[in-house]
């Protein structure tokens, strides 16, 4: 039962052969052993491939509830058909096993090194493969390198494996986080205080939807949020922009931070004050931490490679996808499950990153069919899997998009549709869209308005 799995150019060490036998040799022996050798490794990280059948077959007794015993893995390999996997001798092969088996806690001791093994063997593996893609003739510069940022990212999924956590470990870090009322650990503030009053801060791992009809104001409170954790606090964020270019983003950053209108900065018609406005605004800007990407049709993995590229200096403590619709999807069926792998992916960046990630999404046209144009969660476009991946889910209602004389024309509503930690409910911002822009609403003053302020 020496026999090798192989892999060019790779080849494990005695220690690493000594640990496979000694963690199938336990395992093969009691239910105890192979349940804590299964907590650590899988029968494909052996390097060895009988001793990924043997495994295999003692890790099956164990979850069907059967005895785990030498003579239950031999016939249950028997009845498998992979007898010929194990050798000619195969009831001596086990006994070799039992031999050099390893016990009580140094099972998973033994299982780990296995692990590691695998883990560097998959890296190698990566990295052979990717090297052949950069070398053959018809390397194709669009696609290629999302395959080589997959492979990589599939090898080191395994690397990452997180271990079991009990609730016994968890109760004291997270009875000291809850002591902890610093901002960090409250969450990022969107800078809008009324909506901040009911959501709890924007989450390390959350997914955040902010949905509405084109026009609406999407792009201005996503930019917005991005450009008070980037610019006013001071802490790295990320803006990943599909839809409109550098320079345009740009143009509504100092529109929005100088309070210069955006019109005005486009037609480069901008006035003397316009400019004392700027001199006091850009400095803010260039002070601050806000990245922007404006890669056409971004993919789940160029935005994992943002990342890891800003986690070596200053990791993004949020990131804002401007939108969801325009991103590049993988092969599907159909556009609905295209977007369903998409949101889910942006879910794993949130929970792999430990960042919130806020998404922008088109609502489709259900709302304009209603008589108060008031959009729900049902008109997030093209996937209900988006509602479902949602942390959070906020939902933009402005109405002089459709009455320009409303007597609610300065204003835009903010609908917190889903929170999974919180209450839901409505925020209203004021709009100014000259400037691109939304601010904290201040209500008019009346006497009902006094009396309810003091209260």
């Amino acid at each position: 039962m020496t026999t090798e799995t192989q892999v060019d150019g790779w080849a494990p060490s005695q220690a690493v052969i000594a640990a496979e036998q000694a963690v199938v040799g336990a395992a093969i022996q009691n239910r105890v052993n192979v349940e804590a050798a299964a907590d650590v490794v899988r029968p494909q990280d052996f390097h060895i491939p009988a001793h990924r059948v043997v495994f295999g077959a003692a890790v099956e007794l164990a979850e069907s509830g059967k005895p785990v015993d030498p003579a239950a893995v031999l016939n249950a390999i028997a009845a498998s058909g992979d007898l010929a996997r194990i050798g000619a001798n195969a009831g001596p092969a086990l006994a070799t096993l039992i031999e050099h088996a390893c016990v009580g806690p140094a099972v998973p001791y033994h299982a780990r090194l296995v692990k590691a093994d695998s883990n560097r063997r998959a890296l190698f593996e990566a990295g052979q493969r990717i090297q052949q893609l950069g070398s053959h003739a018809g390397y194709d510069d669009e696609t290629d390198p999302d395959i080589a940022r997959k492979i990589l990212e599939d090898a080191l999924s395994e690397v990452n494996d997180r271990p079991l956590m009990t609730a016994a470990e968890l109760v004291g870090p997270t009875m000291d986080e809850l002591a902890d009322k610093s901002v960090e650990q409250a969450g990022i503030k969107t800078g809008y205080a009324d909506l901040d009053d009911i959501l709890p801060g924007l989450r390390p791992g959350q997914l955040i939807v902010v949905g509405a009809r084109p026009g609406i104001g999407k792009t201005t409170i996503g930019l917005d949020i991005a450009r008070h954790v980037g610019v006013r606090q001071g802490m790295p964020a990320l803006f990943v922009s599909l839809e409109m270019s550098h320079t345009e983003v740009m143009h509504r950053l100092i529109a929005a931070e100088s309070r210069v209108d955006l019109h005005r900065m486009q037609t480069k018609d901008l006035s003397d004050d316009d400019y004392v406005r700027m001199a006091k605004g850009v400095p803010r800007i260039a002070e601050g931490h806000l990245a922007i990407d404006d890669t056409p049709e971004a993919s789940l993995s160029h935005i994992r490679s943002r990342m890891r590229g800003m986690a070596r200096t200053a990791p993004a403590r949020l990131v804002v996808v401007d939108y969801l619709q325009l991103m590049a999807g993988g092969k599907a069926e159909n556009r609905q499950q295209q977007v369903a792998e998409l949101s889910r992916g942006l879910k794993l960046i949130a929970r792999e990153f430990e960042v919130p990630v806020m998404v922008l999404a088109q609502l489709n046209r259900g709302s304009e069919h209603r008589q108060d144009k008031r959009p729900q969660m049902s008109d997030l476009r093209e996937s209900g899997a988006v509602e479902q991946d949602a942390d959070v889910v906020l939902l933009l209602h402005r109405e002089a998009a459709a009455d320009p004389e409303s007597k609610h024309a300065g204003t835009v509503e903010v609908i917190v549709a889903k929170q999974r930690q919180g209450r839901t409910g409505s925020v209203t911002l004021g709009w100014q869209g000259h400037y691109g822009r939304c601010v904290n609403h201040v209500q008019p003053w009346s006497p009902t308005s006094a009396l309810e302020r003091s209260a």
